[in-house]
């Protein structure tokens, strides 16, 4: 008897050790399986689209506006959703310090040379939260005079904005968070998308590069040596940043090693010609 009642209080311990590992193991928390690929845009089916026409925004300071509105100089569009205080607020950020040295070299200036327009594309944010996230984060003053926060008009759907160049996000409900793709998009005078850019691995000069592409030769006066210099660089489709261009300086070397042939051959023959006539 009494090693019965041994035997079953045994096998009730071992249930009762049993039971937290299977609780653990029927409640975890399953781990994200979004494919960071599905969050790349397909450059070669958006580049030179506009904007969706008519499709309006209101900006900080409760002005409607279109992006057709926004032609004649380039712009750096940033997607990012207001109630984010992580990847959004630090692509917003980062962007700011890059133009903010930008800004000091004096080639380019945001404002007068070009415009930054970030938008929402979560449908529940609304002016209260744009102006929160703008505050935080804290642009240099010479940067926000030619930066644009804003969120779509009442009535419009943001995807059929953002689907126009395959920006594409998901809400995770485990993280409580959306994952999307942090790029900076560059668009030419005409408003068509020229660059890709992606954030926290690009340098002021990647930004200055970029929208110096986008003006496709209508350069002012002042900006043709910039562009003489941006011929030293090219974009790498793969890494979504400019990277020296190794053909262009193997062509200029191989020009000035055969102008330089054809120079020795001409003096040398030249030589040459002096010596027989100083025979004959």
């Amino acid at each position: 008897m009494r090693y019965s009642i041994y035997m079953i209080l045994g096998i009730c311990v071992c249930l009762l050790g049993t039971f937290p590992a299977q609780a653990t193991q029927t409640f975890k928390i399953p781990e994200s399986v979004i494919d960071p690929e599905s969050l790349r845009i397909n450059e070669a089916k958006v580049l030179g689209l506009k904007p969706k026409r008519d499709f309006s925004f209101i900006d900080q300071h409760g002005d409607v506006f279109t992006f057709q509105d926004r032609t004649g100089k380039p712009l750096v569009l940033v997607m990012s959703y207001y109630t984010c205080d992580g990847v959004c607020s630090s692509v917003n950020i980062e962007l700011g310090d890059r133009l903010s040295e930008l800004e000091k070299t004096g080639r380019i200036k945001p404002g007068r040379d070009f415009d930054v327009v970030t938008v929402s594309f979560d449908k529940n944010d609304t002016v209260d939260t744009m102006q929160k996230f703008r505050k935080f984060v804290g642009l240099d003053q010479n940067v926000a005079d030619g930066w644009t926060f804003a969120v779509a008009s009442q009535g419009q759907n943001i995807k059929e904005f953002t689907d126009r160049y395959d920006f594409r996000f998901f809400w995770s409900a485990q993280d409580r968070t959306f994952f999307h793709p942090t790029v900076y998009m560059v668009l030419s005078p005409e408003m068509r998308l020229a660059r890709i850019l992606y954030a926290h691995d690009i340098e002021a000069n990647d930004i200055e590069l970029a929208v110096l592409d986008s003006k496709q030769g209508n350069f002012k006066p002042s900006e043709i040596i910039n562009y003489a210099v941006s011929l030293c660089y090219s974009y790498s489709y793969k890494d979504g940043k400019y990277v020296f261009n190794i053909p262009m300086f193997v062509a200029f070397g191989s020009l000035i090693i055969g102008m330089s042939a054809l120079g020795l051959s001409i003096l040398a023959y030249k030589r040459r010609q002096r010596k027989r006539e100083g025979l004959s």
